[in-house]
């Protein structure tokens, strides 16, 4: 039994495992259609998104918001880059469901994460929140 004990403390490796580092941006949306980059990675590294959050403060009706990879005008372009589309309520928040370490949706190496307003744009600023991480 002892040499069995001894032979599998002899198998095990010693594994460093990378810090897990999460990052928030926050960003004030645009009140036209057009794209905007909510968080743009290091060079050579890809973003891996936790959460991200849409807030109207003021009320301004319901509006849609497209979260996507890429530069890309829509998610049209490339339907495939799509990360979710975000139903705002009038005055409030909604947000995409939370991912767990190295499960959210992930990006190209370089590749930025974008947003746009789809349909009609709001006449008020919005405040876009996103939590992701950087991976190589």
């Amino acid at each position: 039994m002892t040499t069995s004990r001894k032979a599998s403390r002899n198998r095990s490796a010693n594994v460093r495992q990378r810090p897990y580092v999460a990052l928030v941006n926050a960003h004030d949306s645009n009140t036209s259609n057009t794209r905007d980059t909510l968080a743009t990675p290091s060079k050579g590294r890809r973003i891996r998104l936790l959460r991200a959050r849409v807030i109207q403060e003021q009320v301004d009706g319901r509006h849609l918001w497209e979260l996507y990879f890429g530069t890309g005008s829509d998610i049209a372009v490339n339907p495939l880059k799509a990360v979710d589309i975000l139903d705002v309520p009038n005055e409030g928040e909604v947000s995409t469901r939370t991912f767990l370490k190295s499960q959210g949706p992930r990006g190209l190496r370089d590749e930025v994460l974008s947003g746009r307003w789809l349909g009609t744009a709001p006449t008020t600023v919005h405040k876009i929140v996103v939590e992701y991480t950087e991976e190589s």
